[in-house]
């Protein structure tokens, strides 16, 4: 990565030693540095925590599983974009992007996406949900103040609030691929589904009643 940066691992309540290996990797590398809390709250909490312990211009934030996924290089090439615009996301849904899901993620995901352009027309972003996103730090952590969602709904909840605010969203194409050995997670496909589709509506509500407003 050209220039100054700093990689932040935020653990968010974790039972399984990854706080402990956080701590390693900071103590042995000096661009490092390990935040977190014990008890789980979800990844949305998880970014606005991080964030507010950050200093420096941009945020760039990936779950740890984006090196199985994903090419490391977008992440060089959000940041050259984020000097374009305030909030970068991720996709894997543009015309040049290469994805590869499992067949019942790339099903509830399609859902996801219906529900999302229903409910939210003016949004216009082709993936909400992706874990790959760049921000201006100034004003993430002033979205940040208003937001309500801590798990799964964060991601549509701060593009929301961007878009409700007049600040533009791009998206860049990037290649997924989660077809493979090496590929794992611990997400609950459905669990997290019902918990976006419940936020799906707290959200609605909070934009109608202005909550959102900065």
């Amino acid at each position: 990565m050209p220039g100054a940066f700093e990689l932040v691992l935020c653990d968010d309540g974790s039972r399984d030693g990854s706080a402990a290996a956080a701590r390693e990797l900071e103590a042995s590398h000096p661009s490092i540095r390990a935040v977190g809390y014990p008890e789980n709250r979800g990844r949305g909490y998880a970014v606005r925590f991080a964030a507010m312990t950050c200093p420096g211009e941009y945020l760039i934030f990936t779950d740890l599983d984006f090196p199985q996924t994903t090419a490391l290089r977008h992440i060089v090439e959000m940041k050259a974009r984020l000097r374009l615009g305030q909030i970068v996301v991720g996709s894997r849904f543009l015309k040049s992007s290469v994805t590869r899901r499992l067949w019942l993620r790339g099903i509830v995901g399609r859902a996801h996406r219906f529900l999302v352009r229903l409910f939210f027309p003016r949004l216009d972003v082709r993936d909400p949900d992706a874990g790959f996103k760049g921000f201006d730090l100034a004003l993430l952590k002033k979205m940040s103040v208003v937001c309500a969602e801590d798990r799964w709904s964060w991601d549509l909840e701060i593009l929301a609030i961007a878009k409700a605010n007049g600040y533009p969203v791009i998206e860049i194409p990037i290649d997924w691929n989660e077809r493979h050995d090496a590929y794992a997670t611990s997400v609950n496909v459905l669990r997290a589904s019902w918990e976006e589709w419940t936020g799906m509506r707290r959200i609605r509500r909070n934009l109608k009643t202005g909550r959102y407003r900065l």
